[in-house]
């Protein structure tokens, strides 16, 4: 170590010792992307102290200097000089060769002749707005504007780092560009210089660099009010960043987004570029949470929410709803209506979710205006002559969607439509309409509606159905209202519990009266036994099962009679059969329940308050049979309940 020190000069040495009693540092210390100046900030200078070199023939790699800033070179050589050269001694950045190095610091020696002369500072050879500046170890000029910006940046010690490319005139013919390390440096004569970097980058090279819609970039990067995201200003517009992904607003698009807030508002931040529709007129932007739409003829106005899934499945633009004409509005209840080019669309504001940011909703298409109003768990749409009526039933987010006749005034015939995101597909059966997921599996439905007059008569009703508009034909009677009821629900409650299968509504059809008086029954089983057993995590084969039969079929045979309550209850059972899920015991475990349900009811006529504790009490007390053929299927007394497990 001592043979190395003599053989070197005083100022080599001095620059070992200060290497030897400091940590090595990278070379080149990047500023964070959080010290990325905005608009209106001063700029600084990027340069220390100049790096002096000296003889460094002896001087091994570990020994070289590693500065913690960036500094030009001091008296840099004006030829290559072996062992005389700044590379000799000091560390060679990423990215760069020798050859490079010491070819940078002769164009920095001949910038400096060029500038004032050898008596120049260093930082001197860019004084003039003509001028440019090489960057060790760097082999390229940057010039001008781009070089002022660069330099107020932080040069090499900026996110920028080091320049890989001389000042390039783009295709345009006017503007400039030099590239670094990180991203380029673009000037125009109208907007001057700006860095666009990363995915403001590739944003801007999606949509054609400066030659496209965006034109150059006129402001820095500058970070948002909510310190998350940032946005950047070009001549056409904007573009936004948020969570690695960069879109740009433009127009009336931006201008509509702006009133509702930009990326601090309802709409959030934009989620796609401005895009241009099928039919070469409008435009749109999707946001995280709706969509702008925009067309000469109607403007820019937001479409969210439920109305948005409603009216994207029915085709968007290109529907028989046109573009959007209004803003949305919200009512008591969460009603939500929108104006389009022909017609509007009022959604129900119940939903049946089915995953994280998916639901199903219902809405109702109508010409004129519909007067909507809040009601006990919903709403009532009211148009002339008839309802349209949306309540929820049970604490799964079940809901009766029912269509309501009132007068020989009312329409013959309404629809409703169906609503959910991208990625599920709506399809209709016998029975009901489905929401069906990708791996076919059905996740939410709406049961086809039955129609029952004042009297408890039946009404007959046909249904069709077509993209996602669901239109019943109300068939009439003298004794209004008529009541055209149908149950929406999640999956596996639809298909185990809610769905009337092909024997229950051929029970409802041949005795109307009794099945329109407790159709409602199924809610309160199904919410009450779940209240009474919170620890339990499922709700089949066990005692919320037991309870939830009995429940039912003592307000059954309360509400009605026995005889319809245990045709119904039958009818239940064959339609569970085509569950995949049944098994031969769950169906004895049912049978068995039922049976004490009807008792119940019987024993507590008048009382349905009295029916729901007996049926609670017995499911608590409940006995655990796995093997129901095991024990007394008759039930004569009725006083009991069985389950198959339990939670």
């Amino acid at each position: 170590m001592l043979r190395v020190l003599r053989s070197l000069s005083l100022a080599a040495l001095l620059a070992v010792m200060s290497l030897v009693a400091c940590p090595p540092v990278n070379a080149v210390t990047p500023v964070p992307r959080s010290s990325v100046e905005t608009v209106g900030q001063a700029p600084h200078s990027p340069a220390t102290a100049p790096f002096a070199a000296e003889s460094c023939s002896t001087a091994s790699p570990e020994q070289k200097v590693r500065p913690a800033q960036w500094a030009p070179t001091k008296n840099p050589q004006t030829s290559v000089v072996s062992t005389l050269m700044r590379s000799d001694c000091a560390v060679i950045p990423a990215g760069f060769t020798k050859e490079q190095a010491d070819r940078a610091e002769t164009m920095e020696a001949a910038l400096l002749a060029r500038a004032k002369g050898p008596q120049a500072q260093p930082q001197e050879a860019s004084l003039a707005a003509a001028d440019c500046q090489v960057y060790w170890p760097a082999p390229y000029e940057v010039c001008g504007a781009i070089r002022d910006k660069y330099n107020a940046l932080g040069g090499p010690n900026s996110f920028l780092l080091f320049p890989t490319s001389n000042e390039l005139t783009n295709p345009d013919g006017h503007g400039k560009r030099s590239v670094f390390q990180n991203g380029p440096i673009y000037w125009s004569a109208e907007r001057g210089a700006h860095p666009v970097v990363n995915h403001f980058f590739a944003a801007w090279q999606r949509n054609g660099w400066e030659a496209g819609s965006l034109g150059y970039p006129t402001s820095d990067e500058i970070v948002n009010p909510d310190n998350v995201g940032r946005r950047q200003h070009f001549q056409g517009g904007t573009i936004y960043w948020r969570l690695n992904e960069a879109y740009y607003v433009t127009g009336a698009i931006r201008d509509k987004w702006a009133t509702s807030g930009a990326e601090g508002g309802w709409l959030g931040y934009p989620i796609s570029d401005e895009t241009k529709l099928p039919d070469g007129q409008g435009r749109m932007n999707r946001f995280e949470h709706g969509v702008v739409y925009w067309s000469p003829g109607t403007g820019a106005y937001a479409v969210t929410g439920a109305v948005l899934d409603q009216w994207s499945r029915a085709g968007f633009e290109v529907s028989s709803y046109g573009y959007p004409t209004a803003d949305p509005v919200t009512h008591p209840g969460g009603v939500q209506e929108q104006q389009f080019q022909r017609d509007r669309i009022y959604s129900s504001g119940l939903t049946i979710p089915v995953a994280s940011g998916v639901a199903l909703s219902l809405g109702v298409p109508s010409a004129g205006d519909l007067r909507p109003e809040a009601v006990a768990e919903g709403v009532v749409l009211n148009g002339p002559g008839f309802q349209a009526r949306f309540q929820r039933v049970a604490d799964d987010g079940s809901f009766e969607a029912s269509l309501v006749r009132l007068d020989a005034g009312a329409p013959t015939s309404l629809d409703l439509l169906f609503g959910a995101p991208a990625g599920y597909s709506l399809r209709a059966t016998p029975q009901r309409v489905e929401l069906v997921d990708s791996a076919g599996a059905v996740v939410a439905g709406v049961g086809l509606p039955m129609g029952f007059d004042a009297s408890g008569a039946s009404v007959p009703v046909q249904t069709s159905f077509e993209g996602n508009r669901l239109r019943v034909q109300l068939g009439n009677s003298t004794a209004y209202p008529i009541e055209f009821p149908m149950i929406a629900a999640k999956g596996d409650a639809l298909e185990e519990w809610w769905s009337l299968g092909a024997e229950q509504r051929l029970t409802c059809h041949d005795e109307p009266y009794d099945c329109a008086r407790v159709r409602n029954a199924r809610g309160p089983a199904y919410n009450l036994s779940k209240e009474a057993f919170p620890e339990a995590t499922e709700t089949d084969d066990n005692r919320i099962d037991a309870a939830r039969h009995c429940i039912w079929n003592g307000l059954m045979t309360e509400g009605a009679n026995q005889g319809f309550a245990q045709r119904m209850a039958r009818a239940h059972e064959l339609d569970g059969r085509k569950n995949p899920d049944w098994t031969p015991n769950a169906q004895l475990m049912d049978v068995y329940n039922n049976k004490t349900g009807v008792q119940v009811g019987l024993r507590n006529e008048g009382s349905p308050e009295n029916i729901t504790s007996t049926c609670i009490r017995y499911a608590q007390e409940a006995r655990i049979v796995p093997e129901p053929d095991t024990i007394d299927l008759t039930n004569p007394d009725g006083i009991d309940l069985i389950a198959l497990r339990h939670p």
